[in-house]
Parts: structure tokens; sequence; C-alpha cells
């Protein structure tokens, strides 16, 4: 397998490192501040104006504004899937239309064998004229609800080929001429797609949203003029390189390997897909070297990765550890140098294969994969694995709503927890998964409005969290039941068989699991990880998600952090003292911890060896 010539193009913009700037810093701070102003702006519209829950409840949507080559200056706050390879779906753009590109266009991609995610990432690239001279590109990606694949679901994971996953491609297709949709385009996927008119109300969203940004990006160049704004893009990607080299040069140079594993599938992926990763840190040229290579050719199935979702990985799990005050642009990304097979499952896409589920399942494996290198780098920089599964909470609904006589497909995003533990802090819970970024969980009431289901529970389960000096985030639970019509959930998942690990001798998250409950019996069934099931009225689908892994030893925990776990009911009293080793005395404001007690049980605690809890 040869590399990506992604991999090529960054190895090639790594090797200088750029001189200083002549702009005062007063204006570098005026003029970033104004372009992440206006990306937030082109989020803020995206999500208020789009019409599936997926885009306005749960956040499943990111922006950017790119340079005139394509290189990423603004990245608000996203999906990390999404915002650390927008410069990627942009120049595939500019491959096919680089030459003819005018005012007025606007171009659709979500082809993840040019640039983009994966099929159901709906990629809006606007370019931006200022007197007649291309000066931007707004980049705006939305997760659709709906994309027309062969089965009603946007993560099609038995896919053998992309003809058996059935979505229609549009490799880099213009849209917009001359502010107008091309009808034939419009209708073509309109016929396409189950829910027509949702994807149509998000198409408009994300139109608007780059319109937004094409026009204030207007008014930002007549405010500065065209010479000073282009010698800010080029001074802006310096700064973030500089940065980013700064502060490579503080880290150890060396190299360190590990691997993550993705549980198997019955009938589909008997062993799993496993991750692994090496990672090179060079300080003395301020680079990091991300290398995936090695890890296989591509499967017959949707979970084959692309050159976009490796591109991301990469780039999370070594971000995820930086500083947070690096501009978070290409010029800092790109001293991360990135390999891949060309092909590969971990690789760039190739043709008929398909790349269905790039984004999730095996894509979370490989930014833990690289993430968890840190823990080996240092053990301030340490961080534990955290949630990676995609099940029942958050499957693709579909079917007939008769309470308004219309189909439905969306997604949920639900009680999904299972935040890692790292150096300093405990895991969050409402972290998602690893590419997560700003995802949020539904509201319920507006799903249970738009959707014949219920929620009957979600809820934090106590004692659950990988336990450490610092804690993984417990999982969670969701019990979701149908109204009056039958729901079908498609949905795949991970992390029933390789939990989120602990590291530094924190204990690693629990497992994920899920049951269909008849509510009336109160009898339960196992479900499989990967499945798509029909839930009848008076039946009810339970899913728990992984917790997260710990971090360091929990005898070490603050003691009064473990006392308000109790007193939240996060941890049982039980758990605080035979893994933290703290005893806890009744009082009447709650728990409060026994000093001398405590001190005499962790003495003895450790002198019984570590737990294996």
């Amino acid at each position: 397998m040869e590399d990506s010539p992604l991999s090529a193009e960054l190895r090639d913009t790594t090797a200088t490192v750029p001189e200083p700037s002549g702009i005062e810093p007063f204006l570098m701070a005026i003029l970033s501040n104004r372009l992440n102003g206006i990306a937030a702006h082109m989020t803020h519209v995206l999500e208020h104006s789009a019409r599936s829950s997926v885009m306005s409840s749960a956040r499943d949507l990111s922006t950017a504004i790119c340079d005139s080559s394509g290189a990423a200056l603004a990245l608000p706050n996203g999906f990390p899937v999404h915002v650390a390879n927008m410069s990627l779906t942009t120049r595939a753009v500019m491959r096919y239309h680089g030459t003819v590109m005018k005012p007025g266009d606007a171009y659709l991609n979500n082809s993840p064998y040019d640039g983009n995610t994966h099929m159901a990432d709906h990629t809006i690239v606007v370019p931006v004229f200022c007197d007649g001279e291309l000066m931007f590109f707004c980049t705006v990606r939305g997760h659709q609800a709906d994309i027309g694949n062969s089965v009603p679901t946007t993560y099609f994971e038995r896919a053998r080929d992309i003809y058996e996953e059935g979505a229609i491609c549009f490799p880099c297709v213009k849209v917009q001429e001359n502010y107008e949709d091309r009808e034939d385009i419009i209708r073509m996927a309109k016929y396409r797609i189950r829910v027509p008119d949702v994807w149509y109300g998000d198409y408009l969203a994300m139109i608007g949203a780059a319109r937004v940004g094409e026009r204030q990006l207007t008014d930002l160049v007549e405010t500065y003029g065209r010479d000073l704004v282009k010698r800010f893009c080029a001074a802006w990607q310096d700064y973030g390189a500089r940065r980013m080299i700064e502060e490579i040069g503080k880290l150890p140079a060396g190299s360190w390997t590990n691997e993550s594993r993705h549980d198997p599938i019955p009938g589909l992926l008997p062993s799993g897909i496993q991750v692994r990763v090496t990672v090179t840190i060079r300080p003395e040229d301020g680079v990091v070297e991300v290398d995936f290579r090695g890890n296989g050719a591509p499967v017959a199935c949707g979970l084959n990765l692309c050159e976009a979702t490796v591109l991301s990985a990469a780039r999370t799990g070594i971000m995820n550890r930086m500083p947070a005050d690096i501009p978070f642009c290409d010029g800092a990304l790109e001293r991360i140098s990135v390999f891949m097979d060309n092909p590969g499952v971990v690789g760039a896409a190739c043709l008929p294969f398909s790349s269905s589920v790039a984004t999730t399942n095996v894509a979370n494996r490989a930014i833990l994969a690289v993430q968890c290198v840190w823990s080996q780098v240092s053990e301030e920089l340490g961080m534990a694995e955290g949630n990676v599964e995609m099940g029942p909470g958050e499957s693709v609904i579909s079917g007939f709503d008769s309470r308004y006589q219309r189909p439905f497909v969306t997604q949920l995003l639900s009680a999904d927890s299972g935040g890692m533990a790292v150096f300093g802090h405990d895991g969050y819970v409402d972290y998602g998964i690893s590419n997560g970024g700003m995802c949020g969980w539904n509201s319920v009431e507006v799903i249970e409005q738009k959707y014949p289901i219920l929620y009957l529970e979600q809820e934090v389960i106590p004692d659950s969290g990988g336990t450490g000096r610092w804690d993984g985030a417990p999982a969670t639970r969701a019990v979701i039941a149908t109204r009056e019509d039958p729901v079908t959930f498609m949905y795949i998942g991970d992390g029933a068989e390789n939990v989120p690990k602990g590291y530094n001798g924190g204990g690693d998250g629990r497992p994920t699991c899920a049951w269909r409950l008849h509510v009336g019996s109160g009898r339960e069934e196992p479900l499989p990880m990967c499945a798509r099931i029909e839930l009848k009225p008076g039946e009810a689908l339970v899913s728990e998600c992984n917790s997260g892994g710990g971090y360091g030893d929990p005898l070490e925990r603050d003691r009064e952090l473990v006392c308000h776990r109790v007193n939240e009911g996060w941890v049982t009293p039980e758990r605080a003292r035979t893994v933290y080793g703290v005893l806890l005395d009744v009082t009447p404001l709650g728990f409060a911890v026994n000093i001398a007690e405590t001190e005499r049980l962790r003495d003895l605690l450790r002198s019984q060896g570590p737990s294996t809890t």
C-alpha cells in the first residue's frame, strides 16, 4: 500500500519554520477575532435554522472559514471529525472547479473519496470573491437525518460497497449558480431521500449559513482592504505554526506505539478491527508524526475510514493535550504529519469500498489510540480511554408517525456519557464519543414531540465510572419506548468486549449493553450490539453506554471529592470504602469523611497491593 496523497503533501508543508509576520499584534487580535466571530455566527445560523433534530437539537454540525488556498483559518467549536479536515474537503472542490469558480456559486461534497468524511455529512463550500478576486471559502458541514441509503440509516455497517450502501454521492457538485439552486440536482436528491422536506430544510440552512459568512467576509475586506486582509491570512497561518512549533519543542523526543481494538461483529468482523499507531515527536523540527500504516486493507463493510477521518483522528488525538490557546488553523494543524495506507481500513477510501461509518466507530478507536500515547510520553499529559460505543441510545430511528400522518427518519443522541479521565481532571458526563466535540444530547421534549417515542428513563448509573485518582465519567442508561406506532431502530455499537481502558493505575470503564424490555411483564431480552430491530407498542429499548476509564491510583483520589460523589449519588458508600479507601460518617447534612479512619484504611489497602476493581 502507498501513502495517501495528503500525507505526502503535509510532509512538504512541515519542512520549513515560518518567520514572524510584520502585522501589529493588536491588529492580529482584532482580525482573528472577527474571523472566528463570523464562523461562529455561521454556526449559530445553522443550528437555529436547520430542520432536522440531528442538527438543530443535537448540533451535529460544523463550520469553517478557509483562505483562498483552501487552508482553514477559523474553526469555531464543532465536531473534531468535521473541523480538523475542512481544508481537505475545500481543496477537493478546488481541484474540480478552481479555474471556473465565480460569485454566486455553491458546491456540495459528501464524497469520502474526495476529501469528505462520509456520505451522511453533506458539506457546502461557497467561494467568496471581493472585487473579482477569490479571497475565502465558507465551508459548512451537517450530518443529515436521511441520505437515501438502501436501508433507513445513515450508518450502514453491513454495506459491502458503495452500491449496497445506496446513498447519493455528490463528489464536489455545483448546486448553486448566480445564487440560485440548480433545480436538477435538488430534484435528484429529493427523489432519492425518504424525508425530502427535512433534507431540503437542512440544505437551505447550510446554504444560508454560508451566505451569511460570505456577506460578512465581504464587509470585512471592504473595511480593511484586500492587501491587508491577505497579509493577515498569511500571518495568522504563520503564527499558528510558530505556536505549535514552540509547544512541540517543549516535549521529549521519541517514538511510542499504542493500539485500540473495535469489538467483533458476528457475521461481519469476527475478529474486530485493530487500530495500531506510532507517534513520533521531533521537537527539534517542531513536528509530530502520526503513522497509521499497516492496519490492513479495506474490508467489505461500511466500517472503513477515509482520508478525512484518519486525518482528523490523528489531529484530534494530538490536539487533545496541546494548550488551548494555539490557533486552530491549518498553520498549526499541519505541524502534525499524518501517514496512512492508500487504500486501507484505517487509511484513504477506495472505490467501491464503503465508508458509511467512517466518522464514528473505528474513527473513535483511532483517536483513542493516538491520545493515549500521551500516557507514555508523560504522566502529566496522560489520558485514559473514553466511551466508544454507538449503541441503541444513538440509533437511527424510522417508521410512520400516525399522529402527523408522515414517515420519519432521524438519529437519536441521548444518554451518551463516558468521558475519560485525564491527569488533573475527571471525565465529563456528556462526553459522548471522541469525535463528538460540541455535540449535545437531544432535548427529550423536542424528540417526543417530533417522533412517536417516549423516554421512560435517562439517568446516571452509580458505581459505573472507571476509578482512579481522577475518575472516568459514569455510564448512563436510556429507556426508550414507542407510542402507538412501531419504530425501527438501527445501531452499530462497540465497547461491549473491548471496554475503555484506564491508565497509570486507573480502572477500566464499564462495558456497554442493551436489551429489549417488555413493559407489561418486565421480561428482558438481551440484544446484540449491532442490530436492526423493530420496537412495538408495549416494548422499550434499554441502552447502557460505556463509562470512561480512570487515571491514576484510586487510593490517591481526593477524599473530599469521593465524599462529594457519594452525596450526589454517583458512588455508593461501599465503593468509597473498598476502592478509594474512604470511610464516611452519616451526618444530618449527608455523608462526611472520617479522616483518621480513612488514612488507616488507605494504608491497609496499599499494603495489600493494587486493586483489581
